[in-house]
């Protein structure tokens, strides 16, 4: 990878990841007053259902990459045109499918949701369940041509998409919105802004990057495709429980409203592992190399600690940030006279900050061809999760679902994983917990200032964005300077 690629990919990644929060921290609440609670909560349940049907990708798109080096580098000079028709085909076949399960789920809506919505909410909710459906299987065939682009490294040009993408979305609908026209018009707006990114990268791919299709049946690389494929796909269903399958639950066991309300919070989760995201990408590449490399046991030890205190330090920060600040903001930003959502994101999150600063982890698995565990263990905890939250959301509405989600994280993610790291994969956990022990002290003061935060901010935006000033000056130069000054160099982690 060229260093002006992972350079500018780097610093758009952040870009993108800034623009979209704030036009969402803004957007939200302008949203939410115009579509009242029970049509923002529709929209919401409608979009978590259907992204569950996400998992029809069955993981392929997660593996082209593998595939597309192995093409290149094939004597073969049509095998890229052979797997890129491949892919299209099966992605076409895939929407096909997509189109299929989103008519069932359409059509039972009325019955699954009878018991805890009115005749109109019901009737609603299926118009988005229908748009939504439509976006969904137009994403599929878009995916191939993402993939295309991230195999030759055009960060830029795939960020760039992000962040005009994102302006769209409130470009889009809020004249819909104040002429009174809906959430399903925020729907339709969901389905053109995907048209759009289909085209522009269709073109991009086909005009820029030379790409080329062959539709020819290859069932040896269909197997193959299918067997590396698997493990993946584990992991989507299991991300699509953890993250949706809350929302459905509320909706089925207490109605739009809490569904409205979870997902305020679940929203902060969502910018919480975006930003996890980012500085993982930058760290992978030398994790695999470490990893194929002679007596790597100590170093990807080194390697794996360096990462935990210098992801700690950054989300640790965001973290605390919540904890301060995050109960009169969202009051503030939402309008809402509960703060059910506030603690829904603290309970969702606190498991996250541990899981996140093992993510590097996740990498080293793979590398090692060890992920196979993993896939199995998190599949089989998120059906757990969802027999937990069933009762708990039941009785305690959007806290519970969360507090169900917040147990599996804590069981899986973290207390048997940490034993599969230090017994199987060879990394000492005992040395990794160790260096992330020696920012304690870093920690202290950033805490008392949180906690002081906590207790005398409250009212108005002046006094949140007091708070977070304070807490930020606090923080900034104690973890620098006691913590991860001597971790940072990212230098050598290109």
């Amino acid at each position: 990878m060229k260093k002006t690629y992972l350079k500018s990919g780097f610093i758009l990644s952040y870009i993108a990841i800034a623009v979209q929060s704030i036009i969402s921290i803004v957007y939200t609440p302008v949203m939410l007053r115009l579509l009242g609670d029970s049509d923002y909560g529709l929209l919401q349940l409608a979009t978590s259902t259907i992204a569950s049907l996400g998992v029809l990708n069955f993981g392929f798109a997660g593996s082209y990459l593998r595939f597309y080096s192995s093409a290149r580098a094939s004597s073969d000079k049509n095998a890229l045109a052979v797997l890129n028709g491949t892919y299209m085909s099966v992605f076409i076949g895939i929407s096909i499918l997509a189109l299929i399960a989103g008519t069932f789920v359409t059509t039972a809506a009325d019955k699954i949701f009878a018991a805890t919505m009115s005749e109109w909410e019901i009737g609603r909710l299926m118009q988005l369940l229908g748009v939504m459906t439509l976006n969904l299987a137009l994403s599929f065939p878009a995916s191939v041509f993402d993939s295309y682009i991230v195999a030759h490294e055009r960060f830029a040009f795939q960020k760039l998409i992000v962040i005009i993408t994102a302006f769209f979305n409130p470009m889009f609908t809020l004249p819909l919105l104040l002429i009174g026209r809906g959430s399903v018009a925020v729907a339709w707006s969901m389905v053109l802004i995907t048209i759009i990114k289909l085209v522009v990268s269709w073109v991009y791919c086909v005009k820029k990057l030379n790409m080329q299709f062959i539709f020819k049946p290859n069932g040896k690389l269909l197997k193959s495709l299918c067997g590396f494929s698997f493990f993946i796909f584990l992991n989507i269903i299991t991300d699509q429980i953890n993250w949706n399958a809350d929302k459905t639950i509320l909706g089925i066991v207490r109605g739009s409203k809490d569904v409205a309300v979870y997902s305020l919070g679940a929203q902060f989760n969502t910018y919480f592992l975006t930003f996890s995201y980012a500085l993982l990408s930058l760290f992978s590449p030398k994790a695999y190399r470490i990893a194929h490399a002679r007596h790597a046991g100590q170093m990807l030890d080194k390697y794996f600690a360096r990462f935990g205190r210098i992801q700690l330090a950054v989300m640790g920060y965001i973290f605390l940030m919540l904890v301060a600040v995050g109960k009169p903001f969202i009051r503030i930003w939402s309008g809402w006279d509960t703060d059910i959502p506030y603690y829904t994101a603290v309970i969702l999150i606190a498991p996250l900050l541990i899981t996140s600063v093992q993510s590097i982890g996740v990498e080293i698995q793979r590398a090692k061809d060890m992920h196979h565990f993993r896939s199995i263990l998190y599949f089989m905890i998120a059906f757990v999760n969802i027999a937990i939250s069933i009762p708990l959301s039941m009785h305690y509405g959007a806290l519970g679902a969360a507090a169900g989600t917040c147990v599996c994280l804590v069981i899986g993610n973290i207390i048997i994983m940490n034993f599969y790291y230090h017994k199987r994969v060879g990394l000492n956990m005992f040395y990794f917990w160790g260096q992330l022990a020696k920012l304690l002290p870093a920690f202290i003061a950033p805490v008392l200032c949180a906690v002081a935060v906590y207790i005398f901010c409250s009212g108005s935006l002046w006094r949140v964005a007091i708070g977070a000033v304070v807490l930020t000056l606090v923080y900034v130069p104690s973890v620098w300077f006691l913590g991860v000054r001597k971790d940072i160099n990212l230098k050598s982690h290109s």
